[in-house]
């Protein structure tokens, strides 16, 4: 006659047994398999920053500097005695020519920041330089609201 085994929970109604949780264990793993759990999880949480790592610096600046260089080209519209172009990543300011065109060579390719600067107020265009070529960025129109104070 085999012995009755104690119930998992103490019966509904009586004294809490005081070395319940004493004897508890936890649920067998097989041997191994706790490590390779762990393994699994340490390798996926790898490849997630491997490709969160990979996804900022496709998306930053950084990959397009050895890439090569390009050059932005375009028109100023409205007042452009006085005007400059530049980026930050080519700090050399260009100036427009009286009929508004300019070009900005030697400009990392990639995502840039182009900005056009006038009586010391400067507009931002975005725009994306590619390997080795040109980008024309069109008419930028200009248009000063307001003069300094003198």
């Amino acid at each position: 006659m085999s012995t009755p085994e104690p119930p998992s929970q103490p019966p509904a109604g009586s004294p809490v047994d005081p070395d319940y949780y004493v004897k508890w264990q936890p649920p067998l793993i097989p041997p191994g398999q706790g490590r390779r759990i762990v393994r699994i999880a340490i390798m996926a949480l790898i490849v997630v920053l491997l490709v969160m790592g990979a996804v900022a610096l496709w998306r930053s600046n950084l990959i397009a500097l050895p890439g090569g260089r390009g050059t932005i080209v375009g028109r100023v519209a409205a007042p452009t005695a006085g005007a400059v172009v530049f980026t930050l990543a080519n700090p050399t300011e260009i100036p427009v020519a009286d009929d508004g065109s300019f070009a900005l060579p030697d400009v990392p390719s990639g995502r840039q920041m182009l900005y056009v600067a006038l009586s010391g107020v400067a507009w931002e265009v975005p725009v994306e330089v590619p390997n080795q070529g040109t980008v024309d960025v069109g008419v930028i129109t200009v248009e000063v609201t307001a003069e300094p104070v003198q």
